[in-house]
């Protein structure tokens, strides 16, 4: 089984072979000649070329994959002009991801033009001004917009506005075949995850959706959980209706070659607590669709605890259910979460195929040391 062991909770579990694969620096127009059939790799020399510079290590191509990373810390403003502008035209990678390592509490929303950027003091990197922001989610919609290969898109501590995040959500409404998303420690906020709800209820194709770190909370007047539990409900009625359609074409119906929402990932949204979770336990007692949902330190309690219990106890559908890192959740409430989790999965098919994500507690520790965060007020 591929869930934690039910008398050690507290234990990391499998990473996705993706991750481990080793990627292929573009650093030279060397190394792009020996990827010269990778469309994107092309076009980043082409446009590189076209505003004199060269490509930077930070941008690597996994050939392979058919994957493009972006790591955006050391990146120059005129760097992040070259990598975007090829990004916006590409149509035919599969895996786009931008990530920064360091975390950026507040955009320099003063440095919203290139030439500002390139004259901008040390203690501001490019990556934390409004520019780039701007860049990014444009270059995402244009991206969204013409690729019909885009399969995965994660953008990880990239800090948007909400001009930005309208932006990127628009994108995301007129793609069709985006299956995976994650904007984690993006801090959109609540109100840019209510609109991007708005627009996900409608979008069968995409399964995972990760939001940690988003700034999520338990707020009634525009409560985020209460949007996602929207999407749950509107394609569970949408999935009923076509389990019906099959049964009455095919007499069988298979649930699990329904399209919709697969998993939810809402670690590291501490202000969320049990109230903002309480409606999503709820609603996943009806729900037999969603295989795996991960709260790790969302500031649950042994009540929340009790009511993810509870939901099992009516669901024995769910693979993941993970309240790990809860500080206010004790051993034994966790344990019973995790025993019934045992309970349900035992001879599970589904089992293998739902990982959990790493404790984020232990993330947290192994990058103390090697990351920091940036407050610019500007």
């Amino acid at each position: 089984m591929s869930i934690p062991s039910c008398k050690s909770t507290s234990s990391t579990i499998m990473t996705s072979p993706r991750s481990q694969k080793s990627l292929v620096s573009i650093k030279s127009v060397r190394s792009i000649g020996s990827m010269k059939d990778n469309p994107f790799a092309s076009s980043y020399a082409a446009v590189c070329e076209k505003y004199k510079t060269r490509p930077v290590p930070y941008v690597k191509v996994n050939v392979k994959a058919n994957s493009v990373e972006v790591y955006g810390d050391r990146m120059k403003g005129e760097e992040w002009q070259a990598a975007m502008e090829a990004l916006s035209t590409d149509v035919s990678t599969h895996h786009v991801r931008i990530k920064n390592k360091r975390y950026v509490e507040n955009l320099a929303v003063g440095f919203d033009t290139l030439s500002s950027v390139m004259a901008a003091p040390k203690n501001v990197p490019a990556m934390s001004t409004l520019y780039v922001a701007t860049l990014i989610a444009s270059s995402i919609h244009e991206l969204l917009i013409n690729s019909r290969a885009l399969v995965y898109l994660e953008l990880e501590s990239v800090r948007l506005d909400e001009r930005s995040v309208d932006v990127l959500v628009s994108g995301v409404e007129a793609n069709s075949t985006l299956q995976h998303l994650s904007l984690a420690y993006s801090r959109i906020g609540d109100a840019a995850c209510l609109a991007l709800c708005q627009v996900l209820r409608d979008k069968p194709n995409i399964q995972s959706v990760d939001l940690s770190g988003c700034g999520l909370t338990a707020a009634v007047s525009s409560s985020p959980v209460r949007g996602l539990v929207d999407v749950v409900k509107k394609q569970q009625i949408k999935r009923h209706e076509e389990c019906w359609a099959h049964s009455l074409r095919y007499r069988v119906a298979d649930p699990g070659a329904m399209r919709g929402l697969r998993r939810l990932t809402l670690n590291d949204n501490e202000a969320l607590g049990d109230a903002g979770v309480a409606e999503l336990f709820e609603s996943l007692k009806d729900d037999y669709y969603v295989k795996a949902v991960d709260l790790q330190n969302c500031g649950l309690t042994d009540r929340g605890a009790g009511l993810a219990a509870c939901a099992l106890a009516v669901n024995d559908t769910l693979v993941v259910l993970d309240v790990r890192d809860n500080e206010r959740v004790s051993s034994s409430a966790l344990a019973a979460v995790m025993a019934r989790l045992c309970e349900n999965n035992a001879g599970n098919p589904e089992t293998k195929r739902w990982t959990w994500t790493k404790s984020v507690r232990e993330k947290r520790d192994r990058t103390a040391t090697c990351g920091s965060s940036i407050s610019i007020l500007v």
